[in-house]
């Protein structure tokens, strides 16, 4: 019998039911996450970039969905939960990240520098940090702590030991219908990120990464109660926040290359490196000008939540 193959995997669509409560929504939206990263640990252990990057997303989601529900589940609830997944999040996270840097930037630039020597040089240098990385990766998953995580959130999900110490105004709100609560927190995290993109222009580079973290959680959050509103809507809204997000990741990219080179000791006096800035210099700047017109487009688009 053929073995089946090892795929990454993408996350599967939540489904609510009109009629959910907001802690049925809960439970249902980190149980998808937390399924979504273990259906990706064969292709991460495989050592594919597309499975190290599904599950990555899977934790990042994960933590989104616990601060989305903090008003109803206290951070302190889930506080041991949380430092466990940060603790696999700075395993995964470096190891996306030269991933990034190598086949986003790195394959194109060589692609149009084929004779810098420096630049090949580097890559091989580069190469064998990224190895490492996932090597330090399928580690962490063979750890013990990696399973007692998993386990544990499965546990924690299923028991719900969070109600024994709400007080009754909480646990009334964990009753109140799932909709009722998206609709207030997505219409809340809408103002935000409207509040911060009108002044793109004059943001620092710290600003835009927070404008990239919030609208990475509003594209989450309605990813998430998606099935309660209108399939149409919803997904034109958010196609312009991926949008969005996609060019400040591209704006944030030149911050992660920076520390990355650090990381692998390229001198800023280098040809290489002078290359490898300058590349990314003009990418910063072809986002900057097309940004203006990426946010008419998502202030134009109407809001799933609303009548």
């Amino acid at each position: 019998m053929t073995p089946k193959p090892i795929i990454p995997v993408k996350a599967t669509p939540v489904q609510l039911d009109a009629d959910s409560s907001s802690e049925d929504a809960f439970v249902a939206i980190i149980g998808a996450c937390l399924r979504h990263a273990e259906a990706n640990r064969p292709a991460v252990l495989d050592g594919q970039m597309e499975g190290v990057h599904q599950m990555r997303v899977a934790f990042r989601r994960l933590r989104s969905g616990l601060k989305i529900f903090r008003p109803l589940i206290p951070r302190e609830a889930s506080a041991p939960l949380v430092e466990n997944i940060r603790w696999l999040n700075g395993f995964l996270g470096p190891a996306r990240d030269w991933d990034v840097f190598l086949e986003e930037g790195m394959a194109p630039m060589l692609a149009h520098f084929p004779r810098k020597r420096g630049l090949a040089l580097f890559r091989t240098k580069a190469e064998t940090l990224r190895q490492t990385h996932h090597r330090t990766l399928r580690e962490a998953l063979a750890d013990p702590r990696y399973q007692n995580l998993t386990r544990d959130l499965a546990a924690w999900l299923n028991d719900r030991p969070w109600r024994e110490d709400l007080d009754d105004k909480r646990r009334e709100r964990l009753a109140q219908p799932a909709v009722d609560f998206a609709t207030a927190l997505l219409g809340r995290d809408q103002r935000r990120v409207e509040k911060q993109g009108e002044a793109f222009a004059e943001l620092s580079a710290v600003e835009r990464h927070r404008l990239r973290i919030r609208i990475k959680e509003l594209r989450y959050a309605l990813d998430f109660f998606a099935s309660l509103y209108p399939a149409p809507t919803v997904k034109a809204y958010l196609s312009a926040l991926a949008r969005l997000q996609d060019s400040l990741g591209i704006m944030n990219d030149i911050a992660v290359a920076r520390r990355l080179l650090d990381e692998a000791k390229l001198r800023a006096v280098s040809a290489a490196r002078q290359v490898i800035d300058g590349w990314y210099g003009c990418r910063l700047d072809v986002q900057e000008r097309a940004f203006p017109e990426l946010w008419q487009g998502f202030t134009a688009c109407e809001r799933p939540w609303k009548d």
